[in-house]
This record gives C-alpha cells, sequence and structure tokens, in this order.
C-alpha cells in the first residue's frame, strides 16, 4: 500500500471525526474492497475516489468533483473537501424524481432503507442487466425501479413480514378520551375522476367518516383547482391518483409532505409499489389492511388503520339501474326492492359473488359449476381490461353489489390469489352491512372483526358443504341468524362508534400537530 501523505491523513480524519462514511454500504457496493485488507476509509480516500466509487449512499464523487474540481486542491479527496466546505449540500442524481429536492429524497431514502419489505440483494438479483456502479441498489430502487414499474419489494420479505404479523393477536382497544391537539379547519378528500369506482366510494367513505367526527371535510379531485386547497390533504390511492392525467400541480413537495396517503392496495402488488414512493414522502399513511401499518410505523410514519363502522342503511339505486341488463337479471322478489334487515330464510338470491378474474377464482367456479347450478346466484367475474369508472356503462357497478348483498343469504369471499388479506371492503362494507352471511377463505386477523362470529371462514374445496349446511338445517339456519345478528349488533354499537370517531379525531389532529 501506497504511504499516506499529508494530505491523506487530513482528509481521512475529516472523514472519521464527521461519522458519514458508511463502512457497510462501501464493503457491499464495492466487494473487491473486502479482498484488499485495506481500511474501508482509507481504500476511499486513497484508491476509491479516483475508482467513481461513492462513500456513502447520498453522495456522489463525480457529481462533486464535475461541479467544484476547480476549487479542490491536487490531493485533497473530494467528499473530505465537501465536509468541510458544502456539508448542507447534496450530490446524487434524482432519477426520474427530478422535481424533489435532495433533502426530501434524502429523507424518502432513508425511510426506505429501513421498510421491512424491501431487500436491496433481492432488488439487484431481480435485475441483472442494472449496471448498479456508482449507485445503491435501494436507491436506484427509488429513484428508478419504482417508476420503471420493476419488481422491487421481496416476495420472501413480504411473506415473513406478514406471517409474523398474523401471528400477533388483534384486539380493538376503544378509545376513551380526546387527545389535545389542534385540528385543521379543512381536510380534503381526493380521487381521481377517471379512475376506479370503488376507490370514489372509499373517498365517500372516508368523507363521510371524517364529517360524522366532527371534520369539515370536501371530496376532492384531480380538477380541484390550486387556489382551493384545503390545510389537510388525504389522497386515496396514491397508486392510481398521481400516475392518471391532470395531477402534475398535486405532486408538489410541499403538498405531499403534509399530506396523508389512503393506501387501498396490498403489497404484493405492483400498483401498491407505485404507490409506496408517495407513502414514503408523506405525513403520513392510512390502510384498510391493519398488518400492513407496523412496517409503516418502524420507518418514521404515523399510521392509522381505517376501519369506520359502516351504516346500515338500504341501498338507493337510480331509475336507470332499472333498465339495466344486471338488474333486469335479478329474481323478481330482488328487483321489487333491498333490505339489510331482511331475515337469512327470506332473501331471493342463495348465493352472490363480485369480483374481478384470477386463476385461483376460475379453478373454483369452474370445479363448483355444477353444484352452484342448483342455487339461484348472482356471480360477477369480470376480467380486468381498466378500472372501473364511476360513470358509463359500468356505473351501476358503484350500487349493484351492495343491492345484490341485501337480497342474498350468501356473499362468497374468494381471494384474488393465495394471500389471505381480510377484504374489508367485500367482507363488511358489501357483506356485513348488507345483512348476509359472509362465507370466506381464511383471512388475516382483524382487531374487530372475528372468524365465526361475524363471518364464516373455510376452504374453498369444503365451501359447497358449508353452505348445504346452512341452507338445509336447522341448526345451519339457526347459525346464519346468529351471524346475522351480531354483525348488525357491532355495526350499530353506539359506543364502539364514538370511540372510533375518537381515533380518527386523535390521527388527524396527530399528523396536524407535524406538519403546521
Amino acid at each position: 500500500m501506497a504511504s499516506l501523505t499529508s494530505w491523506n491523513k487530513k482528509d481521512i480524519k475529516t472523514i472519521i471525526d464527521s461519522e458519514q462514511f458508511d463502512v457497510d454500504y462501501y464493503l457491499s457496493s464495492y466487494p473487491d474492497v473486502k479482498n484488499a485488507g485495506i481500511n474501508p476509509i482509507i481504500h476511499y480516500v486513497v484508491y476509491g475516489c479516483k475508482e467513481h466509487k461513492q462513500p456513502n449512499d447520498t453522495f456522489n464523487t463525480d457529481i462533486y468533483l464535475n461541479l467544484f474540481g476547480s476549487v479542490i486542491q491536487p490531493e485533497e479527496n473530494p467528499f473530505a473537501h465537501y465536509i468541510r466546505n458544502n456539508e448542507n449540500i447534496y450530490f446524487f442524481e434524482k432519477g426520474l424524481l427530478q422535481e424533489y429536492s435532495h433533502e426530501f429524497l434524502t429523507k424518502c431514502l432513508n425511510r426506505f432503507k429501513g421498510y421491512a419489505l424491501f431487500d436491496p440483494d433481492y432488488y439487484q438479483d431481480s435485475n441483472k442487466k442494472v449496471s448498479f456502479t456508482g449507485i445503491s441498489a435501494t436507491r436506484h430502487a427509488l429513484l428508478y425501479g419504482i417508476g420503471e414499474g420493476r419488481e422491487v419489494l421481496s416476495p420472501r420479505r413480504i411473506a415473513q413480514y406478514l406471517g409474523n404479523e398474523c401471528k400477533k393477536e388483534l384486539f380493538y382497544k376503544p378509545t376513551k378520551q380526546k387527545k389535545a391537539f389542534s385540528a385543521p379547519k379543512s381536510i380534503g378528500v381526493f380521487y381521481h375522476s377517471d379512475g376506479n369506482s370503488f376507490i370514489q366510494e372509499l373517498a365517500e367513505l372516508l368523507h363521510a367518516y371524517l364529517t360524522d367526527s366532527g371534520f369539515t371535510a370536501t371530496l376532492m379531485t384531480e380538477q380541484t383547482p390550486l387556489s382551493q386547497k384545503p390545510d389537510l390533504c388525504i389522497f386515496c390511492a396514491p397508486h392510481e391518483f398521481f400516475f392518471l392525467a391532470g395531477t402534475e400541480e398535486w405532486r408538489q413537495e410541499n403538498i405531499i409532505e403534509q399530506s396523508i396517503m389512503f393506501n387501498t392496495e396490498q403489497p404484493q402488488t405492483l400498483w401498491f409499489t407505485r404507490g409506496l414512493i408517495y407513502i414514503l414522502m408523506s405525513a403520513g399513511v392510512m390502510d384498510l389492511c391493519h398488518q400492513n401499518l407496523q412496517a409503516f410505523t418502524d420507518i418514521g410514519l404515523n399510521t392509522f388503520h381505517f376501519d369506520p363502522l359502516v351504516k346500515i342503511e338500504k341501498t338507493r339505486l337510480k331509475q336507470a339501474d332499472k333498465n339495466h341488463p344486471f338488474f333486469r337479471v335479478l329474481p323478481e322478489a330482488a328487483q321489487s326492492g333491498s333490505s339489510p334487515l331482511k331475515n337469512f330464510s327470506n332473501r331471493s338470491i342463495d348465493i352472490s359473488f363480485f369480483g374481478n378474474t384470477s386463476l385461483k377464482r376460475e379453478k373454483f367456479f369452474s370445479r363448483n359449476a355444477g353444484f352452484l347450478s342448483d342455487y339461484e346466484c348472482f356471480l360477477y367475474y369480470r376480467k380486468i381490461d381498466g378500472p372501473l369508472p364511476s360513470s358509463g356503462a359500468y356505473d351501476i357497478l358503484s350500487r349493484l353489489p351492495r343491492y345484490v348483498a341485501e337480497n342474498s343469504k350468501i356473499l362468497l369471499n374468494i381471494h384474488r390469489d393465495d394471500n389471505c388479506f381480510f377484504e374489508w371492503h367485500r367482507i363488511v362494507r358489501q357483506g356485513m352491512a348488507a345483512g348476509a352471511v359472509v362465507i370466506t377463505e381464511e383471512c388475516f386477523p382483524h382487531p374487530l372483526y372475528k372468524d365465526g362470529e361475524h363471518y364464516l371462514t373455510e376452504s374453498p374445496r369444503h365451501m359447497p358443504n358449508l353452505i348445504e349446511w346452512l341452507f338445509h338445517t336447522e341448526d345451519g339456519v339457526q347459525e346464519a341468524a346468529r351471524i346475522q345478528r351480531n354483525c348488525f349488533t357491532i355495526l350499530t354499537n353506539k359506543t364502539l362508534l364514538k370511540a372510533k370517531h375518537l381515533d380518527l379525531q386523535n390521527y388527524i389532529s396527530s399528523v396536524w400537530s407535524t406538519v403546521q
């Protein structure tokens, strides 16, 4: 090894004292250094900077040399010069996120480094054609991978994390008092006008939940003028909102970092990954899935489980809905009206299901076609060709599922794939609140709703046996009535409703206290 010059010794001391050199990053990024038998900091000062190596994940040696090479002394190390003169300035490429500041992206990067579902080794192994010279796998994933639609999150990490979360016993602990925080004067609940009607429905539910909790909330879209920006923005489905046209002005750094993101996707999907960048940028995140929250909490995000008590009320169809083919195929009794309070035996549709196609669902319905043909069924099974808009030919689908469920004895929940999420919208909103008995595959644990009390769990293979027992035995009919009563009891519990409102009030106030 070459002997150290006085400049080398001075630079090494500066770098050591700064504590900004990332030894783990340097060794993992440049495996050849491990075999050199040299202290990584010494290696960087003497050799690494000349070999275009980086001392940490947020400093780019080449960019700094291009900008300040003329004022750096011939023997002076560029990173040491940075520490002495420009420590408050960031020097790394921004990738596909050019509109955001280095400080903002650094905060996102630091959060992303700690995110339990990301594994840099997996990302690098999955993208062998990508050159990671001068950029870590973590930074590449954040700045390029998400925007390019790459597979970013590790399936193994997702399975391990969710498996561990599902081992935890969940019980809802009612909030008893309001915390002494201030609250925003106005809240905007945003959804994209060209997006999925399901997202609009969730936005409307959240808006009602906020209003009932005492906030001044307004439904907004990408078409809302920036001049009408509320104090606090909540963006529903960031994977959809920020990627559809017309949202450019709402992507501003000063808006996103003071906003809440409402995630509606499951982490194994591309859609979840696409929305992750905006979640990392935000002040807080709401999620339908309780098991998603701890990973966000662990990286410093303020989290909230969106789980309002759904009102038991009759679905109101539009007059035009009654001329739609979907309505005209309903049994005559179902066409005459609906009610979530109708008892199990008096419902005219035996079994209903609404969902998109998947291989798993295809196998279930093809295997049980003969069994289902013996019953009055309404099965809406759609091949995905884009989002379901809230207007046009599919407009009726924002109302029909709940209407059908109010006329159904049983509502089936077959998971899209092998991930056992508690599919809140189908189980609670569409099923339990409509008075139907939900039969579902095994689900992730839920703090409030329990298997055997509010819904019934069975494997797809044995669902026909459970259905026959509910329909054709005295014990089964009594069990269905018990499940229906339990659901109505919990959804109409005023004490629980008050606690749920306090939960939301405390969460909004907590986020607001950090962004003012």
